[in-house]
């Protein structure tokens, strides 16, 4: 409907162009403004039907609503609605809001630092080491010991010593120190003699007290400082020469080189201090010092020997006990 509207309005308004051609070539004649009365008219009609065409719609709204309005009202009736049961929801929502609220935490603008994982640290329990003392090797003995814990804070430890020093190799200064002498039956005196080789052989016993193995922080057997009492037993025999005046045949006497045989037991007892340290985790270092009673003795002298120098392996007495030893961890 609007759109013949549209058409006529344009139509009406083409017919007014070419009449107000005709009027301004000169042309004023009664049949032209018939002809424009003529399109007034009918403009007025196409104006009137717009106006009925509007008044149309204003009527046909009111209706959509009212059916609109209905299909709301149905839809509400068939719903299964309990007023009650909102009216509690509604209480128990407002309790909810009344209750106390807990109070605002201040959170800072700075970006929280993240806190990385710790790599955990390896840490071995050891239980027992075999250590090697380099300094006896000096005396030409190789010392192996075996430690064994048994408490945090007490170890057993075992040693074996095999002995072979002569003058030459590494136990020459040890070796060419040493005062051999031997005890002569007949004549119940001492001569020095020449010696060649001492070689033996012994076992050294102790039971290790870690002192500070029970404080807290602090490392357990067999690492720390510790203190122990020790047995040690050596069984040594020394090989040498002597230049003996023989009588070979009856008034007739000559030099000859005889071999002398001693052999001697070494009993020794006493403390040491020390601390046993790890390294890397796989190695461990122990330096100790202290001290012993030693007593010495031939097997064919009675008694222990008397007036030797400490530095002699026969001697007895009380000497110093030193040394260091390095080995393996298990």
């Amino acid at each position: 409907m609007k759109s013949n509207a549209c058409k006529q309005l344009v139509t009406i308004g083409l017919l007014l162009i070419l009449v107000s051609g005709y009027s301004l070539n000169g042309q004023d004649s009664i049949a032209l403004k018939s002809q424009m009365l003529d399109v007034k008219l009918q403009l007025l009609d196409s104006k009137l039907d717009l106006l009925d065409t509007k008044i149309k719609l204003w009527e046909a709204k009111p209706k959509e609503l009212d059916n609109k309005l209905n299909e709301i009202d149905s839809k509400v009736n068939s719903m299964d609605f309990d007023p009650g049961a909102m009216t509690r929801k509604i209480n128990e929502i407002d309790s909810l809001v009344n209750l106390p609220r807990p109070e605002a935490v201040y959170v800072s603008d700075q970006p929280v630092p993240v806190i990385e994982p710790e790599i955990p640290v390896f840490a071995p329990s050891f239980k027992s080491a075999i250590m090697l003392d380099p300094v006896r090797l000096m005396e030409g003995t190789f010392f192996l010991s075996y430690e064994r814990t048994f408490t945090p804070s007490l170890s057993f430890n075992i040693g074996g010593m095999a002995t072979y020093s002569t003058s030459q190799g590494i136990s020459n200064y040890y070796f060419t120190n040493q005062d051999f002498m031997a005890f002569n039956s007949s004549t119940k005196e001492y001569y020095t003699y020449s010696g060649e080789v001492i070689s033996g052989g012994g076992l050294n016993f102790q039971i290790r007290n870690y002192l500070m193995a029970k404080q807290p922080g602090r490392k357990q057997a067999p690492f720390g400082l510790y203190a122990a009492p020790q047995l040690m037993y050596r069984r040594i025999q020394i090989k040498g020469n002597n230049q003996e005046y023989v009588e070979v045949e009856p008034d007739n006497w000559e030099w000859q080189t005889v071999e002398v045989i001693q052999r001697l037991n070494i009993y020794a007892g006493g403390v040491i201090l020390g601390i046993k340290l790890p390294l890397f985790n796989a190695l461990a270092i122990d330096v100790f010092a202290g001290g012993n009673i030693k007593l010495s003795g031939y097997t064919n002298e009675e008694g222990f020997t008397r007036y030797k120098d400490w530095f002699n392996i026969d001697f007895s007495g009380v000497s110093p006990v030193a040394g260091i030893a390095v080995g393996i961890l298990k």
